[in-house]
């Protein structure tokens, strides 16, 4: 009987030496917290170990929303001045609740923690910002339209939310490629797609239909207050934009009909580049870069002229020397025309395929 009683109690005595073990290596320095600041959740009164555990760190600290059985949610781990903290994918949405649950390592009891998300603002404070292209008349092939907000957005609204009118005021159908609906990671910029099968000449939608802009003729593309943001609040206003369609816009963009303004040495002067016709506003941002003999310039990216200048401002004043402008040639135009191949080409490509690319160098000269 003696022998029966320590058989069972050895179990929890093992489990209390380990505990003890831990407090003794320094693997718990303390008494265990979890906390919620700066947007992250962090453990603090334990020494996590310098290399992430075999099954990951969301074996040892994971994060729900709610009380059901749901995955965990998504995001970065790491190590920062002893703690273990873990940063969501995404911002928290008001009105949910956050269990963060911590396991210690040698079966101690686990430690949970609830937090409620940010509370649900019931006045509207997000508008629309700008929309690009930014020109009062498009090219009756006009690819994508590009909305900002100063906020983040709900999503699977767009479709009931934005509309075209005619001239008349009547809403148009078709216009925009069904379901498609493309945020940015901040949902802060939505990417909507005209119909590549009524722009792209030769197709069944093109021959039938006919291009969802025409030129001459007036519209409006009309976004409802009633969107509601991330918070689930009405916008504080509608937005309009009005234009008028133009030529199709059907040549590539040709780096050799391009304009530079050099700047002068030992000024902090931008640096132009001009094209004939506007160009995509994100892929400015980020598909053009300067290079002098060392590697990147740092500096600044300003996008002028309705899409039809690009302009870059170094932090230092630019020395004296050769430079070269280095283009993605996966730049397009406002059409959707990249350089070296117009969008209508392949009319089998669906306009959302990956496309090759490679790089163009601009040389000019800082005199």
């Amino acid at each position: 009987m003696i022998n029966e009683g320590r058989r069972k109690r050895r179990p929890h005595l093992l489990k209390a030496i380990a505990v003890l073990l831990l407090f003794a290596t320094g693997a718990i320095a303390g008494a265990i917290s979890i906390q919620f600041e700066g947007g992250a959740f962090k453990v603090t009164g334990w020494d996590p170990p310098r290399t992430e555990p075999s099954r990951g760190w969301s074996s040892v600290f994971a994060v729900y929303t709610g009380s059901g059985n749901l995955p965990p949610v998504s995001g970065r781990y790491a190590v920062q001045a002893g703690s273990l903290v873990f940063r969501p994918g995404f911002p928290l949405a008001a009105g949910l609740q956050y269990r963060a649950v911590f396991h210690p390592p040698g079966g101690a009891q686990s430690i949970e923690k609830t937090f409620e998300g940010p509370l649900r603002s019931v006045k509207p404070a997000t508008r629309v910002e700008r929309i690009y292209p930014s020109a009062d008349v498009l090219p009756s092939n006009l690819l994508r339209i590009y909305i900002y907000f100063s906020g983040p957005m709900s999503r699977n609204e767009a479709g009931r939310r934005i509309r075209m009118l005619d001239d008349k005021g009547k809403t148009l159908p078709g216009i925009f490629l069904p379901g498609e609906e493309l945020w940015s990671p901040d949902f802060r910029r939505l990417t909507m797609t005209l119909d590549p099968g009524r722009i792209k000449r030769g197709l069944t939608s093109n021959e039938a239909m006919g291009p969802p802009i025409t030129e001459g003729k007036r519209y409006v593309l009309v976004i409802d207050r009633d969107w509601p943001d991330a918070n689930d609040v009405p916008m504080v206003e509608g937005f309009r934009k009005p234009f008028r369609g133009g030529p199709a816009q059907r040549n590539p963009p040709d780096p050799k009909q391009w304009k530079i303004g050099a700047p002068k040495a030992g000024t902090a002067e931008a640096l132009s580049l001009n094209f004939p016709t506007p160009m995509n506003y994100p892929l400015m941002e980020r598909m053009l870069r300067i290079l002098d003999g060392r590697g990147s310039v740092n500096g600044t990216i300003t996008i002028d002229k309705q899409e039809t200048e690009w302009r870059f401002t170094p932090q230092k004043p630019w020395r004296a020397g050769d430079f070269h402008i280095v283009v993605d040639s996966g730049l397009e135009d406002i059409a959707g025309n990249h350089i070296g191949q117009a969008f209508d080409i392949d009319v089998f490509n669906r306009v959302t395929e990956h496309i090759a690319t490679k790089t163009i160098s601009l040389p000019f000269t800082v005199r």
